[in-house]
């Protein structure tokens, strides 16, 4: 079959796989030399970058200043730990540094970051807000106004103590106490959900009042108003029950 072949057909054969060959040979000294043309053009970007980085750090684009708001539970040498300040201000990827500054603290909910030119760096953290202590066993957690967990064992002693089965989906009237401003909110010491349908307040005397399972907004309000009107004085007893509508029952 070969010998049908014409010569001017054997000679393309020969010149397309000399030029295979050759393309083969090129391919060849290529990738044998890319690691070095690669290493080359990153010692090039290297040297480029760092001369950029020079040139702005010498025109006053350097960070000078860092200015952190909004930090009352986290450490602030924490987040400065994290802000570079031996490159330029405009090297700063400020999302890449918020989401490296909200992963430092639980305590943190969201991070803003804006730069103010040539050399000011300002840093708001927006941090999640305590409402009370809740203990469950031999745990203590700082939880929100909504119940979620916040940090577990943070040393304080400023907060309200929550605790009982459930307690934490049964919020809304604790909440609604405190936020009301009263004289006796102010002296709430901690609140116990009590067989998992009603309210104990127990004050920072000492006194325990036990609310009603139904309204026990009004037993409450009705409390405060014998606070402000009446001489009832509320060290004088242990127990406060009124547990029974329009009753109340008094215990040393």
């Amino acid at each position: 079959m070969l010998s049908n072949i014409t010569r001017s057909q054997r000679s393309f054969l020969h010149k397309c796989a000399l030029v295979i060959i050759t393309a083969l040979f090129f391919t060849l000294v290529f990738y044998s030399s890319l690691d070095k043309i690669t290493s080359r053009f990153n010692h090039y970007l290297t040297w480029c970058n760092d001369y950029l980085s020079s040139l702005l750090l010498s025109s006053g684009f350097s960070i000078d200043e860092v200015v952190v708001n909004g930090n009352k539970f986290t450490n602030e040498k924490d987040i400065l730990n994290l802000v570079n300040k031996t490159q330029p201000i405009i090297y700063i990827s400020p999302s890449k540094l918020a989401d490296s500054i909200q992963s430092v603290s639980k305590w943190i909910k969201h991070v803003r970051i804006h730069r103010i030119l040539p050399n000011t760096l300002y840093i708001n953290v927006d941090e999640h807000k305590p409402f009370a202590l809740w203990k469950d066993n031999n745990k203590t957690s700082v939880i929100d106004s909504e119940g979620k967990v916040i940090v577990d064992d943070y040393p304080t002693d400023n907060f309200i103590v929550i605790t009982g089965q459930n307690a934490l989906s049964n919020l809304k009237f604790i909440k609604d106490i405190l936020e009301s401003k009263t004289q006796l909110s102010d002296h709430i010491s901690s609140c116990v959900y009590v067989e998992n349908r009603r309210w104990n307040i127990i004050l920072d005397n000492g006194s325990t009042v036990k609310l009603p399972e139904d309204d026990p907004h009004s037993a409450w309000n009705y409390l405060n108003h014998l606070q402000n009107t009446t001489d009832f004085t509320f060290s004088d007893w242990s127990i406060i029950d009124m547990r029974i509508i329009d009753k109340i029952f008094i215990k040393r």
